[in-house]
Order: structure tokens, then C-alpha cells, then sequence
């Protein structure tokens, strides 16, 4: 195929992720495809027209669904798809406005190969979505955000929105995300500080107050992972508006639902206020009926610890705050467990070791 561009794919930090790119002279910038491995059968995303060489190592690889982040990232997918039997997906909003048919569609919240879609707003069509994947610390963008000038982030003219305002407030969403790394269909992608570069983008907008959001915006939510009775919805708001130092976020507790074991910090000292419901909590003084505009703080250390959960029917709405540290150290008390968070290591508290324990 013809057209000016780097040939093959080219592997990025992100692991398992491949992207080959087309320059565009009008717009001083690469229009970007990707590529990207996954247990659940390979994804490509936004294909630009492939070289031979590209189109050949696609074939080989294998591709078990193309997916086009918006109306106007249709690009190659239709011959991408068809030169490799993949199926094409597309959001549920944005897929009849396409020249070719797709096969699935999807809906925020959505898991696509491993990547969760996240829906975006006020930009060119109402059905834009970007993907996320934690365990890799990345997201992908189709061209919400522009990767100009390298290594910074750019909202398109606002010309080209459907709302200027509500498409920077909803790249918010973005930054909430525990990312590294950013794809982005068009520009550099931005890798290693995602997070603050996507921080820097919303700081720069005036006009709006992107450190304000109602609780009535958020979307609080439980996870797959989530283990009886700890299955409280929980929405994240620091990261979202940008706190730096300071870790806020919303859980919404049903009847019977625990939002997390007997625990206490090290380094964190939490504090929760209860802006609706009666839920209980249980602390080393006794258990206690709590009711709303209860504010209650968690002193760092075994004094501190507790444990929240919902026995009325009446749905419990509590806002929880805690400085962020990346020295902490959380201690169960009920199961004798210790988590490092900066590494992520969870072990039993007991046996204690001596200090040469299994040294020669």
C-alpha cells in the first residue's frame, strides 16, 4: 500500500503494545494504529493504512477484532478487518455513522480485550470513547486529546467540538485513571507521566472549574474483582480533579454491603463524613450507628482501625478522605495480613522473623 510513514510496527513501553504510523504534513503530526496483544485473541485500534511489511506481521500475528475509537477514526479498519478476518467493534452511538457495518458494539463500562471503555463527552460525536487497562498503566485515545507538542497533551480547536466546556471537564475521566502511559490515534503518545500531562492540559483551560464536581456527577461503581461482602460501589474523585496530596473518593454502601476489612495506616490518617444513610462502623472502642453529617477521623496507627458496612435499607453515601503516601503500610487486624503499597506485597503479620532468618 502506498503513502509516506515509517515502515512495520514499532513496540512501545506499554507491554505488549505495537503502533505504526502515517505523517500528516498539513497537521505537523503522526496519525497513529495500534496494535496490541491480549489473552482474549490480539486488538487493533484506529488502524492507519498499513505498509506491506505492517499489513504481512498483522496477517501472522492474527487479529481477532478491530475497534474504531470514533466516526471520524474509521481509517483502514474496513480493509484491516477484511485482510485479516477480524470482526469490527465500535461504540453503540458512534457505529451508524460508519461507512462499513460492524459486528459488536459497545457501551462505557464495556470490556474489550482486556481494556475497559471509557466514554467521553462534548467532543465531535456523542459516541467517542478511549480504553483503559491498569494492569498496564495505560489508556488509548483516538483524538480526544492530540500528542502536541511531544510529550504534552492538546485538546482539539475548539471549532471541532461539540462542546469545548464539557469535553475538557470530561477529560477528567482520563485523569483519574491509574496510568502511565497514554496512546493517542493522532501526535506522540505520551509515556511515563500521563497522569500530569493530562493534568497539565485541564490546568491550562480557564473558563471552567475543573476542581468541582457535584456527587451527583459521579458514577460510583463496584469491580469484577469485587469479594462478598465487600462489594461497595465506589467512585474516585481526587484523582479526578486533581489532588496531589490528598485522596478523596465516594462509596455508596447497599444493604449489606462492607466497603473494606478491619484496617489501619501507618502513614495515612483517613476521615469519613457521612453525607447520607446509617451505616455501622466498627472500631477497637466498640461498634457504633452512624448517621448523616457524622465526620469521623482514623488516626494512623492500631488505634485507628475500622471497618464500615450498611445494615439499613436505606442506601449509605460516604464521602472518605485520606492524605496519600507511598510509604504506607496497612495492617488486617482480623487476618494477621500486612500490605506494602508501594510494591503491593501482601503477607502475614505473623511469624515475626529475625532479622537473618534464612541468611548464610
Amino acid at each position: 500500500m502506498s503513502g509516506g510513514g515509517d515502515p512495520g510496527m514499532r513496540q512501545t513501553v506499554v507491554r505488549g503494545v505495537w503502533s505504526w504510523s502515517r505523517w500528516q504534513p498539513d497537521r505537523n503530526l503522526d496519525f497513529n494504529g495500534f496494535f496490541i496483544e491480549t489473552d482474549d485473541g490480539n486488538l487493533v485500534v484506529d488502524p492507519v493504512e498499513p505498509d506491506e511489511e505492517t499489513l504481512a506481521s498483522l496477517r501472522e500475528r492474527g487479529i481477532a477484532a478491530v475497534l474504531i475509537t470514533n466516526r471520524d477514526h474509521e481509517r483502514a479498519s474496513a480493509a484491516v478487518a477484511a485482510a485479516t478476518g477480524a470482526v469490527t467493534i465500535a461504540s453503540a452511538l458512534d457505529a451508524p455513522l460508519l461507512a462499513a457495518p460492524v459486528q459488536r458494539t459497545v457501551v462505557p463500562g464495556d470490556v474489550v480485550h482486556g481494556w475497559t471503555v471509557i466514554g467521553l463527552d462534548g467532543f465531535k460525536t456523542a459516541g467517542e470513547i478511549a480504553l483503559y487497562d491498569r494492569s498496564r498503566a495505560a489508556a488509548l485515545v483516538g483524538d480526544a486529546l492530540w500528542g502536541t507538542p511531544a510529550g504534552a497533551l492538546t485538546l482539539m480547536p475548539d471549532a471541532k467540538l461539540a462542546d469545548p466546556v464539557r469535553a475538557m471537564l470530561s477529560a477528567r475521566a482520563l485523569r483519574a485513571l491509574w496510568i502511565d502511559h497514554l496512546l493517542v490515534g493522532d501526535g506522540a503518545c505520551v509515556f511515563g507521566n500521563a497522569h500530569a500531562a493530562i493534568g497539565a492540559m485541564i490546568d491550562a483551560r480557564d473558563g471552567l472549574l475543573a476542581a468541582r464536581i457535584n456527587a451527583d456527577e459521579l458514577d460510583p461503581r463496584r469491580t469484577s474483582s469485587d469479594f462478598a461482602p465487600y462489594t461497595a460501589a465506589v467512585a474516585e474523585v481526587g484523582r479526578l480533579l486533581g489532588a496531589k496530596k490528598l485522596g478523596y473518593a465516594l462509596g455508596v454502601l447497599r444493604r449489606g454491603d462492607h466497603y473494606a476489612p478491619m484496617h489501619w495506616h501507618t502513614r495515612e490518617e483517613e476521615l469519613f463524613v457521612v453525607l447520607r444513610g446509617t451505616p455501622t462502623l466498627r472500631t477497637p472502642h466498640g461498634t457504633f450507628a452512624l448517621r448523616p453529617h457524622d465526620i469521623v477521623a482514623f488516626p494512623t496507627g492500631a488505634h485507628g482501625a475500622h471497618r464500615l458496612w450498611n445494615e439499613a435499607d436505606e442506601d449509605a453515601l460516604v464521602l472518605m478522605i485520606a492524605n496519600t503516601d507511598r510509604g504506607d503500610v496497612c495492617y488486617y487486624p482480623d487476618s494477621r495480613k500486612v500490605l506494602v503499597e508501594s510494591t503491593g506485597t501482601l503477607v502475614r503479620s505473623e511469624p515475626e522473623l529475625d532479622y537473618f532468618e534464612g541468611e548464610t
